[in-house]
């Protein structure tokens, strides 16, 4: 049986061999992830990528449980959203409704919690990667001064790419090689790239 893969907030475009999943009516499935529960049996699915989506949830806590919910132990999840500090279409758009940077799902992370009151989170993800899409000149800068600025500087970054393993089994966590984070990253590349208009 062919594993399920789950494309949210599909918006126009869609990825072929995965459900693609909007408001939009066109969507193979029409439904509103800020309130509807996925139609899908709890960790029977593979991988979730979501491409600028989770900023617009009014229920983010809501989307994100469904999502960690369906996702069997050991499945992906590809998320991109723009960086907290994009003044110009994230700060002031009056739809998105959650900011991220590379801390936001360390809030997830079982390792990161431990001794913190949030400890018992019921949504568990072991972040693999983050990436920064820099703006402009900045992305030409060393890595050193990237960090600098994107710290103290409004405007650095346009998004930011997260790669998220489902973790459902409470053991030591999974080591993760360069190599890994590597094919990871081309992993997301080209689901990004396999997007098509309906």
């Amino acid at each position: 049986m062919q594993e399920i893969s789950l494309n949210l907030g599909a918006g126009k475009t869609k990825i072929p061999g995965f459900i693609n999943i909007d408001l939009f009516e066109k969507a193979d499935l029409p439904l509103d992830l800020s309130k509807d529960a996925l139609p899908f049996e709890t960790g029977s699915v593979g991988l979730v990528f979501s491409y600028h989506t989770l900023e617009h949830m009014t229920n983010y806590l809501f989307c994100l449980s469904e999502i960690y919910r369906v996702l069997k132990h050991g499945g992906v999840f590809f998320v991109g959203v723009p960086y907290v500090t994009l003044t110009e279409y994230h700060l002031i758009n009056p739809y998105h409704k959650t900011n991220f940077n590379e801390y936001s799902f360390d809030f997830f992370d079982p390792e990161k919690l431990k001794g913190s009151a949030a400890e018992k989170t019921p949504i568990m993800f072991k972040k693999i990667f983050h990436r920064f899409h820099y703006k402009g000149r900045f992305r030409y800068l060393p890595p050193f001064i990237q960090d600098g600025c994107r710290k103290h500087l409004l405007n650095v970054v346009n998004d930011i790419d997260f790669g998220l393993l489902a973790v459902k089994i409470h053991s030591s966590p999974p080591l993760i090689s360069a190599e890994v984070k590597k094919q990871w990253i081309q992993k997301f590349d080209l689901l990004l790239s396999k997007r098509v208009t309906y």
